[in-house]
């Protein structure tokens, strides 16, 4: 559609200056009448398409509120997932696992490695061999899904992790960083063995910020039971659930000027500088022929961009009657 409005302004403006230069008699055109008429007409429309813009924007305003509301909630479940990844990661005997401690192993021998370097996603380049010697060393998906863990921390500060008052919104790119690395986790939790791989081991005190995590989260108290399947069955929920609601609610959020605003704008703008050039048109004495080119250009532009006005009407009412939008998620 842009593309289309492009082609018709052109087409407009060029055939309405070649009918206007063919057709209009240059000893009865009267410079000082058509030109106050335009600059009349000009200030009407500028009026109505101003109107339009703030009308409209409260209404995007309103709307960006109640997204913003269910971006917040969203967004201090992913806050509480991650203070969950980090109380994970810190526990010792949870990341033994027969003869491999993963987590000192890490730690010690490889701090500086992250999810992106050991999953070779990011730029740094490394021969196979060493790839496999450090995948050996830190066993595998077991160590990605700690990596996957150190990931979710985000780089942020260890108090972080304790404040009760937290509120944080995500960007896209960090959105779709956490739901990588959760789905990470949530593998590593779904192909390791209940037997090896479990919380038995793990002392009251480093759970009990656990179960109050997931019972802010879920709005019930954890499986005591069977503490591994509800921590998977918790980043499951994030990853089918939460990551993909919050991402599309930030999204659109994230568009600072919709497209339909901008169009009006751009509108307005050009309806603005015809203004201005019908006004220096006016009070300045040009040649006769000067006068009547310069005038019919600014006829012809103002035919063109009048066109343009109606189209980006009609684009916007199509737009307002579309409800294909999900606004519950």
């Amino acid at each position: 559609m842009q593309y289309f409005r492009i082609i018709c302004f052109v087409l407009v403006l060029a055939l309405s200056f070649w009918v206007l230069f063919n057709y209009v008699d240059q000893c009865s055109f009267k410079k000082g009448e058509i030109l106050s008429n335009i600059i009349s007409v000009i200030s009407i429309i500028l009026a109505i398409i101003v109107t339009y813009l703030f009308s409209k924007l409260f209404a995007e305003k309103s709307i960006r509120h109640e997204r913003k509301r269910t971006i917040d909630k969203y967004s201090n479940m992913i806050t509480n997932l991650r203070k969950i990844a980090f109380h994970i990661r810190g526990m010792h005997s949870f990341w033994i696992l027969k003869d491999l401690n993963v987590k000192s192993v890490i730690d010690s021998k490889y701090k500086n490695l992250t999810y992106e370097r050991y999953r070779g996603e990011d730029s740094s380049k490394r021969p196979y061999e060493e790839f496999e010697k450090i995948d050996q060393d830190i066993g595998g998906i077991t160590g990605q899904g700690y990596l996957a863990l150190k990931g979710l921390e985000n780089d942020d500060k260890v108090i972080y992790f304790f404040t009760d008052f937290s509120i944080n919104n995500y960007t896209l790119n960090e959105l779709q960083r956490f739901r990588k690395y959760t789905q990470s986790f949530h593998y590593f939790l779904d192909q390791s063995d209940d037997k090896i791989v479990n919380f038995n081991s793990v002392n009251g005190y480093n759970l009990r910020f656990i179960d109050e995590l997931y019972a802010t989260i879920r709005g019930s108290q954890i499986d005591r039971t069977n503490y591994k399947k509800s921590i998977k069955d918790l980043f499951s929920h994030f990853e089918s659930h939460v990551f993909d609601r919050v991402e599309y609610l930030t999204y659109l959020n994230s568009d600072l000027f919709p497209r339909t605003l901008k169009l009006s704008f751009i509108n307005m703008l050009v309806f603005l500088g015809i203004l201005i050039a019908t006004i220096f048109v006016m009070l300045i004495p040009f040649l006769q022929k000067t006068d009547l080119v310069l005038s019919l250009v600014i006829v012809s532009l103002f035919i063109a961009n009048t066109v343009d006005l109606i189209l980006i009407t009609y684009i916007s009412i199509t737009k307002e009657l579309n409800i294909e939008e999900v606004h519950e998620v």
